[in-house]
């Protein structure tokens, strides 16, 4: 579980007064499972929610609010470097199919958040060893573009439990 940030690359409109601003951070969850290779080197594959955000935008001269919810689905190649008995440096390097998803029919289409997009996924954190088989970890991960015109990442906090 974490915290995810947004970068949209449409244009954006002033927020209109008396209304909320637009929201480029969400919850986000990540599930993913790997093998690793070596002690240093390993696979890994997951699904990342990045939670909702929106954006005001101007349609023919009008403010409208276009929101969605970001996803991406990823490989990447693991390295690690324990530091001492029970710390670990992580990180991994790989692909990303993003996706964000919202209703934006009335938003022409070069102004849309919305679609999907293929990018380089790059993470990078830390594990702490409770035991053999269970580890704390802290990670962030960038997914790089999710449609044409947003990008986004994810700061999490978790559990990982090695078989």
């Amino acid at each position: 579980m974490g915290a995810s940030s947004f970068s949209v690359l449409s244009p954006s409109a002033p927020v209109p007064a008396g209304r909320d601003k637009g929201d480029k951070s969400g919850t986000a969850f990540k599930l993913y499972g790997g093998y690793r290779l070596t002690e240093h080197f390993g696979v890994e594959a997951g699904y990342a929610r990045l939670g909702r955000l929106s954006q005001w935008t101007s349609v023919n001269g009008q403010p409208a609010l276009q929101s969605g919810s970001g996803r991406a689905l990823y490989a990447a190649a693991t390295a690690r470097v324990p530091v001492g008995d029970a710390f670990a440096l992580n990180g991994r390097l790989g692909l990303a199919r993003g996706k964000v998803s919202g209703d934006e029919s009335l938003v022409p289409a070069g102004q849309r958040i919305a679609g999907s997009g293929t990018g380089v996924m790059l993470g990078f954190g830390a594990d702490y060893r409770l035991t053999r088989t269970i580890a704390l970890k802290a990670d962030f991960d960038y997914f790089g573009k999710l449609s044409k015109h947003t990008k986004g990442g994810m700061l999490t906090l978790g559990v990982r439990a090695d078989f």
